[in-house]
This record gives C-alpha cells, structure tokens and sequence, in this order.
C-alpha cells in the first residue's frame, strides 16, 4: 500500500484544465521531487494535497484512507503538511530558526509552558 496515492486527479477553473487526470504514488521512506514548467501545475498538485483547492475528480489518499474533500487543518493534523516558495518568511531569523516557526502545532506543552518556559517546554525545543 502507498503512504500517499494520487489517483486520476483532475482540477478544472472554469475552462481551464490545471490538472488532468494525474496519478502517481509515493511509498514510505521515498524521496521523490516534482518538477516541471512554470504554469506546469505543480503548485496546483500541492494545494490539492494539502487540502487548499477541491480536485473536480479523482482521489488522494493518505496511509490508506481518502483525505479528500478534508479541510486543510485536518489533514495536516494527519501529517500531511507544505511550506511555500517564499523563503524569507522571517528575514531576522536564520533558516534553522524559519524552520522551527512551525514546531508548534507538535507541541502539547501550551501556552503556560511557553510564557514560563517551562523545563518540558525547554526540552521539547532542543529535540528539535
């Protein structure tokens, strides 16, 4: 079974065809890169994943289970998450510090644990 399965993925706006019934899967432990032309659709393949645009047809699934049609906080709480092209979110800060920005939502040390940092709160950010 693939850990992340494409299946006849097509994204229609309006008469526009950005996606045509694409398919592919990635199993666990790959690697894989998408590369293409500008206007190509790869950022369109991204926000289907990630729940950010609808396909018209097809599926996605995620260890086994269609995440399809799920608000975006749903499947990335399933761990299905991106980043964006802009790379300098934060300027001040240094890529490793930009990377961390989102460490967050893995945590359940909470606000208090924050404010106080906490000893667990301190520990779960040198996991890093």
């Amino acid at each position: 079974m693939a850990h992340l399965e494409l299946d006849n993925i097509t994204v229609r706006f309006g008469g526009l065809v950005a996606l045509s019934q694409l398919s592919f899967s990635i199993n666990s432990g790959e690697i894989v890169g998408l590369i293409g032309p500008n206007g190509a659709g790869k950022t369109t393949v991204f926000n289907v994943l990630t729940g950010v645009y609808k396909a018209s047809s097809g599926n996605v699934s995620f260890e086994g289970e269609s995440i399809l049609g799920k608000p975006p906080h749903e499947i990335f709480s399933q761990g299905v998450a991106r980043t964006f092209q802009n790379i300098r979110l934060f300027s001040a800060m240094t890529a490793v510090e930009n990377a961390m920005v989102a460490r967050h939502c893995r945590s359940k040390k909470g606000v208090v644990g924050a404010i106080f940092r906490t000893g667990s709160q301190r520990t779960f950010q040198l996991l890093r």
